[in-house]
């Protein structure tokens, strides 16, 4: 794909960008990076440091144990695990043999878990021991039992750590005779004792690298398939976004507490940040006291998260007495920030000494979460502002393909070189999502609701989907709902999302008993015990509201909308 010069090159006086997106691998991307950069620092997990180049050696280690294992190109190997440097390196390992890394969240209820590894046939599964007991209990539904690899925590912690951590955690799984299984230390042994030398790295830009989940428009989780293109231009296009432009970028610390199963977290937090040679501190479990108490000791300078960290952050003792002049990025996705939060964030930035201010990102999965960001040069408050170099976005009136009037509200329409190729094995949904249009392009209808104004910046204004986002994960409310419904004395039920200062959202389930004279308080202690064992969680609702009847709309259908708007008028 050609590129064009862009508002974000011309705002830096560029013009010498790249012509043109490389037709290559994730992993050729890295080994660039790694060539310039050997002996920098590519990842830090618990003080242990891992340079470029023995970041490359590793993964090429991990990738000849694929092979001896009979993994092969085009082959789907399923990532079930928290961020760690085995995980990151997994993916590109599966990257570099042409192999597609097929990205489950670890905290999925086992049912989940199940159904997405048998959808793409996986040939091998990466988990770890302490998840091990969600796997124990599955017998595979399909032709090729996977070779089931099983890291632990602690091999990849300093050898001084090694013994304390062990000696905390104490996890012996007790393991299904029926899985075919290898342990991590094994399994690189594989690969250490295999003799022919790696297969030239021949991947296309055009391949398939990753699989992510996402609801999509219509809330229901769907397969995404990311090409390598994708994450590359996603690197590239940030080269040109301020503070990122510079030739200084190498060696700068990075945050990467968003999860290698998420878009944003593995293209943006993760590859975007080591193509440009910066010092990853690696976070494997979502905890915002330990991020916030990193950023102070580490002195991180850039800092992708969702709002809820931020949310931490400002109520720390150590951001109104520190200097922050070290914070240099600060952007968020995943959910609106609460303006009083964005306010006080940045006097906290200005009064620390730090040039950086709240920069807000647009994105989803199907575009690899980057689509927009509010400029560093001209942020415009309450929009996500423009669209990437060489992403173009468009608002439509909802259900048709007819370019809205500017500032008139309508579907956010994006077409861009990072577009998803499509959805596994769905092509009828595939076709309702990337749409083309008289103009001759490909655009993906995103189900979000915002506009544009004259300078091109665009305003998120809600989701047309009912996904609900806590904490930055997403939420079906309508898989929740399947399992409430089971209950014999549930006629009815409808999920939502209520707002809520720490997570975003927060999930709420107003339930229809068969009759409203039946014991309520074990009714919410049986729905309790039902989401537990089948739904993740972080999906778990916080809350059951019981009612006779519920809201319906003009159509009949349950009216989540009045139920949201009733409630959270409650609160105010």
């Amino acid at each position: 794909m050609k590129r064009t010069p862009t508002i974000w090159s011309e705002n830096h006086g560029k013009d010498n960008f790249i012509k043109e997106y490389p037709d290559f691998s994730m992993f050729s991307l890295l080994l660039q990076t790694a060539k310039k950069h050997p002996d920098y620092t590519a990842l830090e997990f618990q003080n242990r440091k891992t340079s470029f180049s023995q970041m490359i050696a590793e993964i090429e280690l991990i990738a000849q144990s694929l092979l001896a294992s009979g993994i092969k190109k085009g082959d789907y190997v399923s990532v079930v695990a928290p961020n760690t440097p085995q995980t990151l390196n997994m993916v590109y390992a599966i990257n570099r043999i042409g192999a597609v890394a097929n990205m489950i969240h670890p905290l999925l209820s086992p049912a989940e878990i199940k159904q997405f590894i048998e959808k793409v046939d996986s040939a091998a599964v990466l988990t770890f021991d302490m998840l091990y007991p969600k796997f124990s209990g599955m017998s595979w539904q399909t032709s090729v039992s996977p070779l089931m690899i099983i890291a632990r925590i602690a091999d990849a912690l300093p050898v001084y750590l090694k013994p304390l951590y062990l000696a905390k955690n104490k996890v012996k799984p007790d393991f299904n005779p029926s899985h075919n299984i290898i342990y991590w230390n094994d399994f690189i042994k594989k690969g250490k004792e295999k003799k022919t030398p790696l297969p030239p790295d021949n991947g296309k830009g055009d391949d398939v690298a990753v699989i992510l989940y996402s609801g999509g428009t219509t809330g229901i989780p769907k397969g995404v398939m990311i090409q390598n293109k994708a994450f590359n231009a996603m690197a590239i296009q940030s080269s040109e976004i301020k503070p990122l432009d510079t030739s200084e970028t190498a060696g700068k610390k990075v945050l990467a507490m968003m999860p290698a199963f998420h878009g944003f977290g593995l293209a943006m937090c993760m590859h975007v940040m080591l193509s440009f040679g910066c010092h990853l501190f690696i976070i494997p479990k979502f905890d915002y006291k330990v991020c916030s108490e990193l950023i102070f000791k580490k002195k991180i300078n850039y800092i992708y998260a969702v709002p809820a960290l931020f949310e931490v952050l400002s109520r720390t003792e150590e951001i109104e007495k520190n200097d922050l002049s070290f914070m240099e990025m600060v952007a968020y996705s995943g959910d609106k920030c609460d303006k009083k939060l964005l306010n006080r964030m940045n006097r906290y930035l200005e009064k620390g000494n730090s040039k950086a201010r709240m920069m807000e990102a647009y994105g989803l999965t199907e575009s690899l979460s980057g689509v927009c960001i509010n400029p560093f040069f001209a942020m415009k408050e309450g929009s996500t502002g423009l669209p990437f170099p060489d992403n173009k976005v468009k608002i439509v009136r909802l259900d048709t393909e007819e370019t809205a009037p500017l500032g008139e509200d309508g579907e956010i329409c994006v077409t861009g070189p990072t577009l998803m190729k499509g959805y596994y094995k769905n092509e009828a949904e595939t076709v309702h999502a990337l749409r083309h249009h008289s103009d001759g392009e490909i655009w993906l209808h995103t189900g979000d609701i915002g506009c544009m104004d004259e300078d091109g910046y665009v305003y998120y204004r809600q989701r047309h989907s009912r996904m609900i986002i806590v904490s930055g994960y997403n939420v079906y409310p309508t898989q929740i709902e399947d399992v409430i419904n089971k209950c014999p004395s549930v006629a009815l039920s409808c999920v939502i999302g209520l707002s809520d200062k720490l997570t975003g959202q927060r999930v709420v389930a107003v339930v229809q008993p068969t009759s409203m004279n039946i014991d309520l308080d074990k009714l919410k202690k049986d729905l309790s015990e039902l989401c537990e064992k089948n739904v993740a969680a972080f999906s778990m609702p916080k809350e059951f509201i019981f009612r006779e009847e519920l809201p319906r709309t003009a159509m009949g259908k349950v009216s989540f909308r009045k139920l949201v708007e009733e409630m959270e008028s409650k609160k105010g």
